[in-house]
């Protein structure tokens, strides 16, 4: 599945790029057709943090991105850092008692308020009282309006920003009169990028679901059915891992990525990815042959001496078939994804200590037998013991593939 995002910049008085805003794109047409726009909304969020990298693609910028009533209200933009995202409030969003208290708590928090689309009949006041920047619509407000606007709101800290700002008229007029930043054709039409999602087992979104509300959830479970799920265990890595989440430490095993996002926020990451089932397309094969190279690392870690390590080796197996499932070279795809240093070697290289067991598992997928039994006295293993293992590993991820289809 294609995901395209666009990214338009934003820039200061003195045209520097302050920020970009991310803006869905339809995949077929690539134009804003935006038939549901919670599930635009969606798309941006899950798109610019759980398949692309999210401080590449903003350059290590803001993020401004439009929230709709429903995700303000659901608290969505918590999953997000407050030092990296400006969260936008929809000018056609009629505001109640429920939405104004979600504002306040994202106020309280730190985040960061924009009002899109401004113009001078606005009606709602105390939106405006509480948000810290206003953007002006130029195209659809006059000139004496725009001035108006800063005139009748100006406050300290409330910035504005102007924006379809189409000539280098506008852009003078509105820097003269006191706006802030600016937006429009002028500066830079939308940039267009394309990534390539991975799809996921959708029986394991309900799996996850399920368990996250039954009464007593727990990471062992969580672990074990993301473990399962190739799109699911990347994504994890991605977002616990990213800035955007305000992760400082890289985390190596996917209970670890869980107990840092927590019940509360794993659900809402859940909940959007959940939003874009991404079950079709995939080869069951490809999935397979990682699922199987996954299960053997892990059952063969222990009598290697990586006992404690086996989640590590999982790991190691799920994403060795990276490159394929995202037609990719596996070196970028692993530029791409944070993982410590030495997770990325046994992947890419296999010659390390979590990489020779990959080593071992690929050459008995060739039926190499003179490199089976060097890498076998290599890493302590009896030979005769790694049919078995192979032969469980094959059957373990058939079964998961046949239960999950």
């Amino acid at each position: 599945m294609l995901i395209y995002i666009a990214r338009q910049p934003i820039f200061d008085q003195l045209k520097d790029v302050v920020a970009y805003e991310l803006l869905y794109r339809d995949p077929e047409t690539q134009t804003a057709n935006i038939k549901d726009a919670d599930a635009a909304t969606n798309s941006v969020l899950m798109g610019s943090t759980l398949v692309a990298t999210f401080e590449k693609l903003v350059d290590g910028k803001r993020a401004f991105i439009n929230f709709t009533k429903n995700l303000i209200n659901d608290g969505t933009p918590l999953l997000f850092s407050k030092d990296y995202m400006t969260i936008e409030i929809l000018e056609d969003i009629i505001p109640d008692d429920e939405f104004m208290q979600r504002l306040l708590e994202l106020k309280e928090k730190g985040y960061t308020l924009a009002l899109d689309d401004f113009t001078i009949n606005y009606a709602y006041p105390e939106v405006i009282d509480i948000v810290d920047i206003i953007k002006v619509d130029f195209l659809l407000t006059t000139p004496a309006d725009q001035i108006k606007i800063i005139k009748k709101y100006k406050r300290p800290g409330l910035k504005f920003l102007a924006e379809k700002v189409e000539t280098s008229k506008d852009f003078d007029r509105a820097k003269s009169v006191g706006y802030d930043y600016f937006q429009g054709y002028y500066f830079s039409k939308p940039s267009i990028f394309k990534y390539k999602d991975i799809n996921s087992i959708g029986t394991s979104h309900f799996e996850i679901i399920k368990v996250l509300n039954s009464p007593y959830p727990n990471y062992t479970s969580l672990s074990s059915i993301v473990e399962k799920d190739v799109s699911l265990t990347y994504k994890l890595f991605k977002f616990a891992n990213s800035p955007i989440y305000g992760g400082i430490e890289q985390i190596s095993t996917v209970r670890k990525a869980l107990v840092r996002l927590g019940f509360s926020n794993i659900r809402k990451w859940m909940y959007l990815i959940v939003l874009r089932c991404m079950s079709s397309g995939q080869s069951d094969e490809v999935v397979c042959v990682s699922l199987q190279r996954a299960k053997m690392l892990e059952m063969i870690a222990p009598s290697c001496g990586l006992g404690e390590r086996a989640p590590e080796c999982f790991l190691v197996g799920l994403f060795s078939m990276l490159d394929i499932l995202m037609n990719k070279p596996l070196e970028k795809v692993l530029e791409d994804l944070p993982l410590p240093i030495e997770t990325k070697e046994a992947i890419l290289y296999r010659d390390n200590i979590l990489g020779r067991p990959l080593k071992l598992t690929l050459a008995y997928e060739k039926g190499d037998w003179n490199e089976v039994e060097r890498l076998c006295r290599l890493l302590k293993l009896k030979p005769m013991n790694i049919l078995s293992t192979y032969i469980d590993s094959v059957k373990w991820a058939s079964e998961i593939i046949k239960y999950t289809n």
